[in-house]
């Protein structure tokens, strides 16, 4: 609109939230393009919901600068409000106005605004697409490396005095440091290969620097094919398997089960056993606060391209669904080739009746190759389960002295109950691996045990936000049969995501995962003991979202308010360090935006 990049509002208004640095208190303009819808709009302009200004609007796309207060911005969310006086119809919508921009400004001459900002360079000695760099100019990043991780580029000049190219990287409470710097002449270029190793897994800004004489368009000096690359995993074969079974707990959070861990945890000696002789990550991402979105993230990865059953069919292995809990949606359950919900089949919901009919459907199966998604939710349901059962023995073991006058409390009823239902769910594998065991297929099978979403405990919810990390984490064990341990147990990982787990079925049955698929096959690094690279993840109930990256993990309402925690550090996010960890707010928010 009027040569300048816009797009017309929607509604009365709208708000921008924007995370700041260190760099905040030494902004002092806003200055913003905007185009009323019509004579005599007027526009209130908010600041962190304080009235800036209100003012009347010119004719056509123009340019507004608006003083900030005098301590500039503090690190941390802030939000930018527009509030117009009325809307008119453009096309089928309402708006107020076109938006063309806003920047927030130090007192210093007025950074240019280019053409364009990237595109293809061509110089004497090399070409490509290219970041445009002709000095001052920085380009800047907020990325978490994967281990190994190297960046590679050309520092080129195409004309004109020399340029210095400065790669710079910067830490929460740590100085900027710089990499490297080369002074490159006009018509040549340098090639850059920097390791970033030293900041592996950490959320750091990096900066494409240039200094120097500017004088000539900024197209003469650029950054050249600039790319972030990590090592690949170790090419090791893994022998694909015959069958597969997804075992699924609705329910099973990835704190309460042990894998060798230290700490009070439920009694899971099945799983555990399946762990030591296989693999396993903790911290898997669910992607949702409901079973029904984890089922979802399981199956249907990208709800676009073909589903987990249907690649497994396509892949010749006769498909299966048993299931006690009504969270697998009728339109995945009706993918399989047989199926089988005990809730609509009128059938008690019980793991035993799941286990009952997974015999019978092996003794029908004949020799084919098969998979079968099995899904269980003992550990949501948290009733008391009678004195002989699991609850009366936690209780004992944890609280010789429940029948006191003091009592239990409500968290502590909620946690035994819980780990009862955990451990009934334990119980159910190992019966699974049993009648592998007794059908003959235990040498054949692939068994994988995760978690559809994990479970609040009492209090958890306190502050009235859903996506809690007991509910967005769940534990992996992949027991795969040739495999097998005899000895030490493989190092326990953690991260990946539940969309991970479904592309790690195909790669074991010796199949991949379509190219459009969000999630990364987990077996080569857990069975070679190596990180699982990090990736982002995200959640999102109504209008609270989530994310994690690495150990960090961002939620809030909607765009507004987002509050940072170390998981590492802090596993249950008791302590908020978004004021003071700026580099991993904008890091995580980024990560939000680039993979929705």
């Amino acid at each position: 609109m009027d040569g300048r990049p816009s797009a017309w509002l929607d509604s009365i208004g709208a708000t921008i939230h924007f995370p700041v640095g260190d760099d905040g208190a030494s902004l002092r303009h806003l200055d913003l393009w905007l185009k009323p819808i019509a004579r005599g709009q007027r526009v209130s302009i908010f600041l962190d919901e304080t009235l800036l200004r209100t003012m009347p609007l010119k004719s056509g796309m123009e340019r507004y600068r608006l003083p900030l207060p005098a301590e500039g911005l503090s690190p941390g969310e802030h939000s930018l409000r527009f509030w117009f006086r009325f809307t008119r119809w453009r096309g089928k919508r309402r708006t107020p106005a076109a938006f063309g921009g806003v920047r927030f400004l130090p007192d210093a001459p007025d950074p240019p605004w280019p053409e364009a900002w990237t595109g293809a360079f061509t110089g004497s000695s090399t070409q490509g697409p290219a970041l445009f760099a002709a000095p001052p100019l920085a380009w800047a990043y907020h990325l978490l490396p994967p281990a190994g991780a190297r960046l590679f580029a050309k520092a080129a000049v195409s004309e004109g005095p020399p340029v210095d190219f400065v790669v710079r990287i910067e830490e929460d409470g740590q100085p900027a440091a710089e990499l490297r710097r080369v002074t490159v002449q006009g018509g040549s270029h340098v090639d850059l290969d920097i390791s970033l190793e030293a900041y592996a897994e950490r959320p750091v800004r990096l900066s494409l620097r240039t200094e120097g004489e500017g004088p000539g368009p900024i197209t003469r000096a650029a950054w050249v094919e600039p790319q972030l690359l990590r090592p690949a995993l170790p090419r090791s074969e893994i022998p694909p398997v015959k069958n597969v079974v997804l075992w699924v707990v609705d329910g099973l959070r990835s704190d309460r089960v042990g894998l060798g861990r230290g700490g009070v945890h439920a009694a899971t000696p099945n799983i555990d056993l399946l762990a030591r002789e296989g693999a396993a990550a903790t911290g898997v991402w669910t992607g949702g606060a409901t079973s029904s979105e984890g089922h979802r993230r399981l199956l249907a990865p990208n709800p676009n391209a073909k589903s987990l059953p249907q690649l497994m069919a396509a892949a010749e292995r006769r498909t299966g669904l048993l299931t006690a809990s009504s969270a697998v949606e009728q339109t995945l359950a009706d993918q399989f080739s047989t199926r089988l919900d005990l809730r609509r089949a009128g059938e008690p919901a019980e793991s035993s009746v799941i286990l009952r009919e997974l015999a019978a459907w092996l003794d029908a199966r004949g020799k084919a190759p098969f998979f079968l998604y099995v899904v269980t939710d003992d550990p949501k349901r948290l009733e008391d389960r009678g004195d002989g059962g699991y609850v009366a023995a936690y209780r004992r073991s944890r609280h010789p002295k429940a029948l006191s006058a003091d009592g239990l409390s409500d968290e502590d009823e909620a946690l035994i109950k819980y780990d009862a239902g955990v451990s009934v769910a334990d119980y159910w594998v190992g019966q699974l691996v049993a009648l592998l065991e007794v059908q003959g297929l235990r040498d054949d099978t692939l068994v994988i045990v995760t978690g559809s979403v994990g479970h609040a405990a009492a209090g958890e919810s306190a502050d009235g936000f859903g996506l809690e990390p007991g509910v967005l984490q769940v534990p992996t064990v992949i027991w795969h049969p040739r495999l097998r341990t005899k000895g030490r147990r493989r190092a326990l990982t953690t991260g990946g995501d539940l969309a991970d787990v479904s592309a790690t079925v195909l790669a074991l049955i010796g199949a991949e995962a379509p190219p459009d698929w969000p999630g990364m096959e987990m077996a080569t690094a857990l069975f070679n003991e190596l990180a699982l690279p990090p990736h982002p993840s995200h959640a999102r109930v109504g209008n609270q979202v989530a994310a994690r990256f690495g150990d960090w993990l961002l939620r809030g309402p909607g765009s507004r308010d987002l509050r940072l925690w170390n998981l590492k550090d802090d596993p249950a996010a008791k302590v908020e360090l978004s004021g003071e960890r700026s580099i991993a707010l904008r890091t995580l928010r980024d990560s939000m935006q680039d993979h929705p």
